[in-house]
């Protein structure tokens, strides 16, 4: 067993040489780019949202190798990557009411119009580079289907309530960005008493919970739109 580990450390030592390696080799202003005449734009397709927003929770985790080890290393779940996952999760939501949107498919065209259409709406959901999650929720909450299904109104509940409890900004000096602040390390000041703090007031929910929240859900969304895979 022991020869086992010892074996597979080496191999991963000299996979992560390697990749290290490409990395230094790389030219100066190097970037990637897109062949031909196409552009990146706007996804519209809701399925894509979901997913990513179930990948950034940290759904299916457990199914890789370690998958022990990497749930335990990924105990709880921080700020920046529960809002990041759960925008993208209801962004997911709000597009699934557009039959167009739920018709596409992996080399389906859109036109621009459409597009920016679309795509104006889904930054109106929070004011622009606020990512005010609670305004997003209040927003998918007011969709007829969610409001008319008991099982997506309890997990719009319940995550309006995950935001309150663990993620809810503090007041910063610039209180109109706050949430999108949030992310960022923060010390806590009384200017008053010149005394400062360092995370003193922070705590997140078990990762394993908040999975098996989205991860209900995601299933729940996808047969409320039937939506053929």
């Amino acid at each position: 067993m022991e020869e086992l580990k010892r074996l597979e450390r080496e191999s991963r030592e000299r996979k992560y040489q390697a990749w290290c390696s490409q990395l230094d080799s790389l030219p100066d202003g190097f970037k990637r780019s897109l062949q031909g005449e196409f552009i990146a734009d706007v996804e519209l397709q809701p399925r894509k949202w979901i997913e990513l927003g179930l990948d950034l929770i940290g759904v299916g985790v457990s199914d890789l190798p370690d998958g022990e080890r990497l749930l335990d290393f990924m105990k709880y779940l921080p700020y920046p990557v529960f809002q990041a996952g759960t925008e993208s999760f209801l962004k997911g939501m709000w597009l699934y009411q557009f039959e167009e949107c739920r018709k596409l498919e992996s080399e389906s065209y859109v036109s621009l119009e459409y597009r920016e259409k679309r795509d104006d709406e889904l930054r109106g959901l929070s004011k622009p580079k606020m990512h005010d999650v609670l305004r997003m929720i209040q927003k998918v909450q007011s969709i007829d289907i969610y409001k008319r299904d008991p099982q997506m109104a309890r997990f719009l509940k319940r995550l309006d309530g995950i935001c309150r409890r663990f993620y809810h900004p503090f007041i910063f000096i610039d209180d109109e960005k706050s949430w999108a602040n949030e992310r960022y390390p923060r010390r806590f000041y009384n200017d008053s008493t010149k005394q400062a703090s360092v995370e003193f007031v922070r705590s997140y929910p078990v990762r394993w919970l908040v999975i098996r929240l989205f991860s209900e859900a995601a299933e729940r969304i996808e047969s409320l739109w039937e939506t053929p895979r």
